[in-house]
């Protein structure tokens, strides 16, 4: 289609060079008494015509290929993004993941629909005009020809600083979407705690900053129009004074002196749309490369082939993870056998949450092995092992679509596992008594339901897999301690022999686990059931009666 493009375009062009070599020849034509103005007026309709014809499918062919080039770029990106690691994601930072999927590809999408058919055109108007104006009058042709290295050498030292800018301007643009992101998304907080100057100065910064480099581009682009206007008139005036003079002399005819001012007047308009389209040029340049940084990610390489249903049996040896640097896991060894129910508890920051995301593949350790029953986490085939795990997040992620979509997130999910997810989820009175029932739609990030229903959709969502293992990121956080019991006593009946691993910082919901573990900074402190933590461990003791104390005060 580009190259269609660049055909029609220079078709176009081609047709619209003839218009004054026709007017030329009707000039001295008439000035020679010599008169055939019905055959040079089909001429020039003929010329006019083609212009016409080839600039529509130009237009047509430009908008169609810009569109599909935006579409593709954009079915690569996220496609690309899709099968990275959550890691990844993390690290590439989502505002800047999201700058790529629309300022970058519009930039790259307005440089084929302007840029391309413009520079084509441009070019070749160039060196056509300088072709015929070259057998006009040669010596009268140098006098025009010499504005194109001046201006060229103008063009390339503005690109060359404004590449750069260009790049920075994305960089602000990924903080400033940043920043209206997280204002947006913790509005509720920010005015609670009276903060909106803060996040206001915030985003003025960031606006600041994205305007004063807006303003260095085009103060850049600025001196190329008056150099180039300058140039232009400096060569008119040279044509005028020359070429009156070969006129006199009769070297040339008035008609040809008349085509020379037209085709002076062509070249000198594609040298300032060029100049406007360094600027496309130069901000698409910048928008593809980062756009191709994530394109040209490493891809994942899935080595894992098994498919077996997993039974439960769950072995950590020697685990440790770094994050910026810091430990946050240290020699983490932990055994849970398959049916148990197993408590991670710990003070904030203990590594708990990154333990959990560990254990479903989200994220990498630096060292030690992971293993279900028996084998190495990464032998086992993703999709597989997935649908057999089930994570519920400490925080809610629900998505703006029907209730049942958001459960039965998955296309494996039956009606009947749905069902069962629901019920076990004390979701049905809910459910009940929404409006449309399961096809209710929820509210984006379910702004509308409180954090105990979230909680419990989150759960309902993880269970609708059947899974054979179900983990629980801080579930006891949003949930009031009758619901949770319920809810437990329901995944005990409904899901026998499921293995529950639970992150919280609660010991009275987790007193009658087969497996209590205490981690404290990245380290295990101690692992047993409840009664053997409270007989040989001190800080599990310690914890035990401040929330024992705090309780009875809240009582």
């Amino acid at each position: 289609m580009i190259i269609l493009l660049v055909i029609f375009a220079i078709l176009g062009n081609g047709a619209n060079l003839l218009i004054p070599k026709i007017i030329s020849r009707g000039i001295d034509d008439y000035t020679s008494r010599h008169y055939v103005l019905n055959k040079i007026a089909i001429e020039f309709l003929a010329a006019t015509f083609i212009i016409f014809v080839f600039s529509y499918l130009q237009n047509i062919i430009q908008t169609y290929t810009s569109e599909r080039v935006a579409r593709d770029l954009r079915e690569q990106l996220s496609n690309k993004i899709s099968q990275q690691s959550f890691t990844f994601i993390q690290e590439s930072n989502p505002s800047k993941l999201l700058t790529n999927m629309t300022s970058d590809i519009d930039s790259v999408k307005m440089f084929v629909s302007q840029a391309v058919s413009s520079i084509t055109s441009s070019i070749f108007i160039i060196l056509g005009t300088t072709i015929i104006l070259l057998t006009i009058d040669w010596e009268l042709a140098l006098t025009v020809i010499c504005i194109i290295p001046i201006i060229a050498v103008m063009f390339f030292i503005v690109l060359k600083k404004v590449r750069l800018l260009f790049k920075k301007s994305r960089e602000v643009i990924d903080w400033l979407n940043k920043v209206i992101n997280e204002s947006i998304l913790g509005a509720a907080v920010i005015r609670v705690i009276n903060s909106q100057q803060i996040e206001y100065q915030k985003f003025l910064a960031a606006n600041t900053e994205a305007k004063n480099l807006g303003i260095s581009i085009l103060t850049l682009f600025a001196t190329l129009i008056p150099v180039i206007t300058l140039v232009s008139n400096l060569a008119t005036l040279s044509i005028l004074a020359l070429g009156g003079h070969f006129v006199i002399n009769g070297r040339i005819s008035l008609g040809d002196f008349a085509a020379f001012n037209s085709y002076v007047t062509i070249l000198i308009f594609p040298i300032i749309i060029i100049g406007f389209m360094s600027n496309v040029i130069a901000q698409a340049t910048a928008s593809y490369q980062r756009i191709e940084r994530v394109l040209k990610a490493q891809d994942i390489i899935e080595a894992g082939t098994i498919v077996k249903p997993l039974k439960g049996n769950i072995n950590l040896r020697g685990i440790s993870l770094l994050y910026d640097g810091k430990p946050i896991l240290k020699n983490v060894s932990i055994n849970i056998k398959a049916g148990s129910r197993t408590a991670i508890i710990g003070p904030t920051a203990a590594g708990k949450s990154q333990l959990l995301y560990l254990l479903t593949g989200l994220i990498k350790q630096n060292s030690g092995t992971i293993e279900f029953d028996g084998q190495n986490i990464d032998d086992y085939k993703q999709d597989s092992f997935h649908k057999q795990v089930g994570f519920v997040f400490q925080d809610s992620i629900l998505f703006n679509m029907s209730l049942r979509e958001n459960i039965a997130f998955s296309n494996i999910v039956t009606d009947e596992s749905l069902k069962k997810s629901l019920e076990t989820s004390e979701l049905n009175e809910f459910v009940e008594l929404l409006p449309q029932k399961l096809n209710s739609i929820v509210s984006e990030r379910g702004s509308s339901l409180s954090g105990g229903q979230k909680q419990r959709i989150m759960l309902a969502r993880a269970l609708a897999l059947n899974p054979k293992i179900l983990l629980l990121d801080d579930f006891t956080a949003r949930v009031d301690s009758q619901t949770e019991e319920k809810i437990l006593n329901n995944v005990n009946k409904n899901y026998p022999g499921i293995t529950l691993i639970s992150v919280t910082q609660k010991i009275a919901p987790v007193e009658n686990y087969d497996q209590v573990i205490l981690l404290m900074e990245g380290e295990v402190i101690a692992a047993g059931n409840h009664k053997k933590l409270l007989n040989n461990c001190p800080e599990y003791i310690q914890i035990y009666n401040s929330q024992r104390s705090t309780s009875h005060y809240e009582l």
